[in-house]
């Protein structure tokens, strides 16, 4: 079960993880896709993992957000603790769905593959406020308009009510860190942002929307 939430002062990581360790289950026998992998990242803190393809960056990523493929991966050692939360490797599927978003997020690197390209996207940012606090409709559609704007998306009331394929491959990321940044998470991931220069343009959105929404965090 989740610790007693706690406020979070600037002494203690808002993520800790320690000797994490992500076995993949293959036919050919179990690969372990992380190894006693430990960092910590305290409020306001920006913390780069760099390694070369393959080395287990994204899988350390889907480890903390308990996104490993179903059947596949699995968490096999170690802890990952989340400020006023506890231990995520300890939380039940329920737990979990309750937590991410609202406590810890993730940016994923291409944005087509992670919005869904039926729904608008300003109905998709609104999800996670729908999900995570109790607002109405007009009240989330309010609220993911000024994400879109704080990401700097221009008319942001126009782009809310687009599709992603109406939207540049820019504007998708953008959009991204937006729903990521929603719900004021403790702490968010920024998967394989080593690839291109394409990934420090993304970036400067959501360091901006980090310095706007986590300002409490320091209190």
């Amino acid at each position: 079960m989740p610790d007693t939430p706690t406020s979070v002062s600037a002494r203690e990581p808002v993520l800790r993880v320690e000797n994490l360790t992500t076995t993949l289950f293959l036919k050919d026998g179990p690969l372990r896709a992380t190894e006693g992998v430990s960092f910590s990242v305290y409020p306001g803190e920006t913390l780069g993992i760099v390694g070369e393809s393959g080395c287990g960056k994204s899988m350390t990523a889907l480890s903390v957000m308990r996104l490993l493929p179903r059947g596949l991966g699995r968490i096999t050692g170690g802890s990952v603790t989340i400020a006023g939360v506890g231990d995520l490797t300890r939380l039940s599927d329920r737990q979990m769905r309750r937590v991410r978003g609202n406590d810890v997020s993730m940016i994923f690197q291409e944005p087509m593959t992670s919005l869904n390209p039926v729904f608008r996207v300003g109905y998709q940012i609104g999800e996670a406020f729908r999900t995570h606090t109790k607002v109405t409709r007009a009240e989330a559609r309010r609220m993911s308009i000024e994400m879109l704007d704080m990401v700097g998306i221009p008319s942001p009331e126009e782009r809310h009510d687009s599709f992603p394929h109406q939207l540049s491959g820019g504007m998708r990321q953008r959009a991204m860190i937006a729903m990521a940044l929603a719900c004021r998470p403790k702490a968010d991931n920024r998967a394989g942002r080593d690839h291109s220069g394409a990934g420090a343009e993304a970036d400067r959105p959501a360091k901006a929307g980090n310095r706007h929404l986590c300002r409490a965090d320091h209190a």
